[in-house]
């Protein structure tokens, strides 16, 4: 509807409300502002009402026209109130949707927000270092709305690593962060709605049972994967499940697999015992995962049956008979061919016994059931590698009694083979002091013999053990990682070790003889070998006489074995105060290292002065010699010395 005549009697009515009552019955251009709203008022009553009034308004017999003049023009204004519009140009853009819980806003200066909303918008290299800095350097504002809508889209950023960091950022907000999750989401997408998918499962579980149904319903075969893979936290899935293993293929079906290994029930156990009938080494990898008892007795009777078949496989052999001497030379050619395929085809056909019993048996890891636990022993005669590995994982899994005392039984039997789990099984169930006076002879310079007339002596076994072991500052625990001196990530954690570890261990460490040769230096190692890397990890700051041992030890490295920043940085966690030297040993003979002695420079706490002293000792032993890199260290020294900092030179 046309309303321009309403606007124009609206500015005649102001225009007069200015000039003066007097005025308004000479004013002909409100007489004709009134005349064009003759047609609204036949339209409507409101408009009628208008019109009356502000014809009475013009009679030159208008008794209360200051009155009459307010009353029209208020109804003037709100009826145009309730008709106007506000509009501007450009393209409609959605609001970022608010998160229903956290910080809303957050009191952060755009100036500090701007570099990382940037980066996430951006293209091409450097991004992921600018926003990881910012997470580690100012992780609050990463839970203003606008920084989460920022995560959210960054899901399908083209860098999956970014992605996956983002991903893992996101789940630590919890539920703040689901209605922007589904705010948009496709279930058509790509690997962005993937994402979307697998951060609301890592937040609520099974509590989205009815989201995930509705993409396996609709979604693409992307997203129904994920979504597969998340119906494993609701029971209610089981019959949905077992019609889609009937359906799906490839990597779906293998979702189905996977799901269905968590569930429960008859129908559940006699699907899984069907299937590893029919393809014992698949299914086991599918139930690996699980401790549930049914399954675990399910792997026990199926591997003593393989048990059974490999070593009667074992003891049949075919005894090479020799003919007469009359049978002619092509048939005895023939009949050796014959034999030589024999026993190629019995061959293959008992490695791939023992591969199934080896499948079979990495399924059994975390597993404590009596049956699972009467096998170690059988196993153990056919697979003596694999039963002390799948022991020490299924300890750190789960620390069952029961696997306690298979580890306990196994190493009085077998010796050191089993020293590695036999010592964590000790560290998970008897007291600290105990475990010390039972293992710690192995790391006395006499040592200790072989238990029990072990295969292997030393002290191999115990240091794998310590390997797996960290001191975790942020709950002052100790915890046994699955992984080996691996960077400790939360759910690599494992189990943790509740009576602690006895300080005593710590001086048996740093002298133990064998630590300049338990390891060698690897592109894997922070340190200047493993072992450091496993002494590292026990650190404890809040034990005051660790400090100074903690600093000799790894100054003593760094000086006289390898310089790496991360020895420089165990030292001053310990509060180590002493540097010189360092520089120097990083330096050795090698002055082309620019790129290591330039971090070591950075790291190292000490004054452009003392640098450039250390750097002019070594460039004085190396004088009369010809040294690549001698001349570009003379001029680092020179810099330093009037004052340059060590990032321009």
């Amino acid at each position: 509807m046309n309303l321009s005549a309403v606007y124009e009697l609206r500015d005649r009515l102001e225009t007069a409300a200015v000039a003066g009552m007097n005025l308004i019955s000479e004013d002909f251009r409100l007489k004709r502002a009134v005349q064009q709203m003759e047609p609204y008022a036949k339209a409507s009553p409101v408009f009628r009402k208008i019109y009356e009034m502000a014809q009475t308004l013009i009679l030159p017999e208008c008794q209360d026209r200051a009155g009459t003049l307010l009353d029209t023009l208020g109804l003037v204004d709100a009826v145009l109130c309730t008709q106007g519009i506000l509009q501007t140009d450009g393209e409609i853009e959605e609001l970022e949707p608010i998160p229903s819980g956290g910080d809303l806003y957050s009191p952060i200066p755009y100036s500090r927000l701007a570099p990382v909303r940037e980066a996430f918008k951006g293209v091409g290299g450097g991004r992921y270092a600018v926003i990881a800095n910012a997470y580690k350097e100012t992780p609050e504002i990463f839970k203003d709305y606008r920084m989460i809508h920022c995560m959210v889209q960054a899901l399908g950023d083209p860098y999956g690593e970014l992605a996956e960091m983002v991903a893992g950022w996101l789940q630590q907000e919890g539920e703040a962060v689901l209605p922007v999750l589904k705010q948009g989401f496709d279930p058509q997408g790509k690997r962005d709605m993937v994402r979307r998918v697998q951060v609301i499962e890592a937040i609520r579980g099974g509590q989205e049972n009815d989201f995930y149904r509705y993409v396996v319903e609709s979604g693409g075969k992307e997203t129904r994967e994920a979504a597969i893979q998340a119906l494993r936290h609701d029971q209610s899935n089981l019959p949905l499940l077992l019609d889609l293993q009937k359906s799906e293929k490839g990597k779906l079906k293998e979702a189905v697999l996977q799901s269905l290994s968590y569930m429960d029930g008859d129908e559940a156990e006699g699907f899984w015992a069907e299937a590893i009938k029919k393809k014992p080494a698949e299914a086991a990898g599918y139930l690996s995962h699980s401790t549930k008892g049914w399954v675990s007795d399910l792997i026990a009777d199926e591997l003593e049956e393989r048990l059974k078949d490999y070593v009667a496989g074992k003891k049949t052999g075919r005894k090479k008979t020799e003919g007469p001497q009359s049978v002619p030379e092509t048939e005895r050619a023939e009949k050796e061919k014959e034999e030589k395929e024999k026993e190629e085809k019995a061959k293959a056909e008992k490695e791939k016994a023992r591969l199934t019993l080896v499948a079979l048996w990495n399924a059994a890891q975390g597993k404590h059931s009596d049956k699972i636990c009467l096998c170690y022993e059988k196993v153990y005669q056919v697979l003596p590698k694999q039963v002390p590995a799948v022991l020490t994982l299924s300890l750190i899994q789960e620390s069952h009694p029961s696997l306690c005392q298979v580890a306990e039984d196994m190493y009085r039997a077998h010796g050191d083979e089993f020293l590695e789990p036999a010592f964590l099984a000790s560290l998970f169930s008897r007291p600290a002091e105990e475990t010390y006076s039972r293992f710690s002879g192995y790391l006395r310079p006499e040592g200790l013999p072989p238990q029990n007339g072990g295969k292997k002596g030393g002290p191999e076994g115990l240091i794998r053990g310590f390997d797996r072991i960290f001191y975790d500052e942020r709950d002052g625990c100790y915890w046994a990682s699955k992984g080996e001196r691996s960077v400790i990530r939360d759910q690599d954690k494992g189990q943790k070790i509740k009576a602690g570890l006895d300080l005593r261990w710590y001086p048996l460490l740093m002298g133990y003889p064998g630590r300049h040769s338990a390891g060698k230096r690897d592109s894997y190692s922070k340190y200047r070998s493993s072992y450091d890397w496993t002494v590292a990890n026990l650190y404890r700051p809040d034990v005051e006489g660790l400090q100074k041992p903690y600093g000799e030890y790894f100054y003593e490295g760094l000086v006289k074995l390898a310089v790496t920043t991360d020895g420089i940085q165990m030292l001053k966690r310990c509060g180590w105060t002493k540097y010189e030297g360092i520089l120097l040993a990083a330096l050795g003979k090698n002055f082309s290292a620019v790129y290591l002695i330039r971090q070591v420079m950075k790291e190292l706490p000490l004054t452009k002065g003392q640098l450039a002293d250390e750097l002019d000792q070594a460039i004085q032993a190396n004088k009369k010699r010809a040294v690549v890199g001698i001349g570009l260290m003379e001029q680092w020294r020179d810099a330093l010395r009037s004052g340059t900092e060590i990032d321009n030179l």
